[in-house]
């Protein structure tokens, strides 16, 4: 049965292998008899079939010839102009890089001017605050000790105020002396 089968199938292509090559015999025909035609002369004139005699005069061939000296000379310009770009931005592109990265530095001083690092924990330090909790440490002990003549005294009160007023001086000059 399978050797059966095999055998109309390889005669079914065969078929159309024949019934391929007839259409294309049959256009190969069609195409020969269109070639043979004569065609009258003024049936190809104005075609791409009638062969252009060139018109053209010597100042349209000087005009063109500028034209492509002109092309010649942007293009030259053009590759001049991109080169010259190409190293501007690379002038400007190293300049940014350097004052980002001077930025970047004087960022990372500043911010760890006011810090302290404890292990591997970088903690602010703020002077005004610690001088504070200083003095309240001291009035604190001198309530507790009794001595209410000397926190009734202007003097305590002015020395207090000095105190602070110093600890912002000289948390004003960390801030902005110059490091070299």
């Amino acid at each position: 049965m399978s050797g059966g089968t095999t055998k109309e199938d390889v005669l079914g292509r065969v078929e159309s292998f024949d019934q391929s090559v007839r259409s294309l015999e049959k256009r190969l025909r069609a195409v020969e008899r269109r070639l043979s035609v004569e065609v009258p002369a003024e049936d190809v004139a104005g075609t791409v079939f009638e062969p252009q005699q060139p018109q053209v005069s010597g100042d349209v061939r000087s005009a063109i010839e500028g034209i492509d000296r002109l092309k010649a000379e942007v293009e030259e310009l053009r590759s001049l102009i991109e080169v010259s770009i190409r190293e501007d931005i690379d002038k400007l592109s190293d300049r940014l890089e350097t004052a980002l990265a001077e930025q970047d530095e004087k960022l990372m001083r500043i911010e760890d001017r006011n810090r302290i690092t404890i292990g591997s924990i970088k903690m602010p330090v703020e002077l005004s605050g610690i001088i504070g909790a200083v003095l309240l440490f001291i009035t604190g002990g001198l309530i507790f000790a009794g001595r209410w003549d000397i926190l009734r005294s202007p003097y305590f009160s002015l020395g207090l105020g000095a105190v602070l007023a110093l600890a912002v001086l000289f948390k004003f000059y960390l801030a902005n002396r110059k490091s070299v």
